[in-house]
């Protein structure tokens, strides 16, 4: 069996032995019933070189390989910038701009990260799909894993579904955080007469956002934020709720004109890597127009400038 990414292969351990195949893909390897039904697809599982069923006994030494089936994707590929700060077999960790949609839904079909993604499978000769392993709003910036193959991809979204794949943020909110560490535990829900907009609602689904300040200004403090889960919109919706609303936030505070976006970039994530083991942690700087802004507004030069502005405007 060739050493391709779409392949697992494990070596029997003595303590293993006498152990049905399955007990071993489905134990040590961690792979779910779901992600076996897909493989009836194309794929299998082979024995010593050999197709072989998963109630088979094992002895040790012996060589499971596991041959997992993809298709490719079926996005239309574009030939955007892509800013990739990790890559390997396996997976990669991309650092996408403000401005830009994960992925397309109904309001963005082209000009997405996942577009751009297809197009560089494409000039690596990757047959394979456009797999997200978690999401980002359009006018957040910051980290995103993408997994190469399939079995990545389960082992990143399981660490995600047992809070241990770690996402950290930098935002800055409106005003003076008087506390300098705290736990935000509120509900979230879907606002009834919005598409879009989410609030805090003791009716939602349970949302939790621990933050550290790292540093207040005149007009805003910058913080630094983990998730204990991910609903939708939730940093935004967490700080909006406290009353110290993300700086530029167009739909739970107030849009500014030199930021594309809201004031929010995932700055860091940890996890432990699928297929090596190893723990694996990466870090992004601010984008320079969220650090330009922080600047002016630590000092508060963006409330002078605005009264400048209005006063201007007046005499005109």
């Amino acid at each position: 069996m060739l050493d391709h990414p779409y392949v697992l292969t494990a070596i029997v351990e003595e303590q293993e032995e006498g152990l049905m195949v399955r007990d071993i893909v489905c134990g040590r390897l961690g792979l779910t019933r779901g992600l076996l039904r897909r493989m009836k697809k194309g794929g299998g599982i082979f024995l010593n070189g050999q197709r072989d069923y998963l109630s088979r006994r094992v002895r040790a030494g012996d060589q499971i390989q596991i041959v997992f089936f993809d298709e490719a994707t079926e996005l239309q590929p574009e030939a955007l910038p892509l800013d990739i700060v990790y890559e390997d077999d396996y997976l990669l960790v991309v650092n996408k701009p403000p401005g830009m949609a994960a992925h397309p839904t109904g309001s963005y079909q082209e000009g997405t990260l996942a577009n751009a993604i297809a197009h560089y499978w494409q000039v690596l000769g990757l047959k394979t799909k456009v797999r997200l392993v978690h999401r980002l709003d359009k006018d957040t910036s910051g980290l995103i894993l993408v997994a190469k193959e399939p079995y990545t991809h389960h082992g990143l979204v399981q660490q995600l579904r047992r809070r241990e794949l770690v996402r950290e943020y930098l935002a800055l909110v409106r005003g003076q955080l008087r506390e300098d560490q705290g736990v935000i535990e509120a509900p979230i829900a879907r606002m009834q007469d919005h598409g879009v907009k989410r609030t805090a609602d003791p009716q939602g689904k349970a949302a939790r956002t621990v933050y550290q300040v790292l540093r207040r200004g005149q007009e805003a403090t910058l913080v630094r934020a983990r998730l204990g889960s991910g609903r939708t919109h939730q940093i935004r919706v967490h700080f909006s709720h406290l009353g110290y609303p993300v700086v530029g936030d167009p739909l739970y505070g107030e849009a500014l004109p030199e930021l594309p976006g809201q004031a929010l970039h995932s700055w860091r994530v940890e996890f432990i890597h699928p297929r090596t083991g190893g723990q694996c942690v990466f870090t992004c700087p601010l984008p320079k127009e969220m650090l330009s802004l922080w600047k002016r507004m630590r000092e508060g030069e963006v409330a002078r400038n605005a009264d400048h502005s209005e006063h201007d405007s007046k005499g005109c």
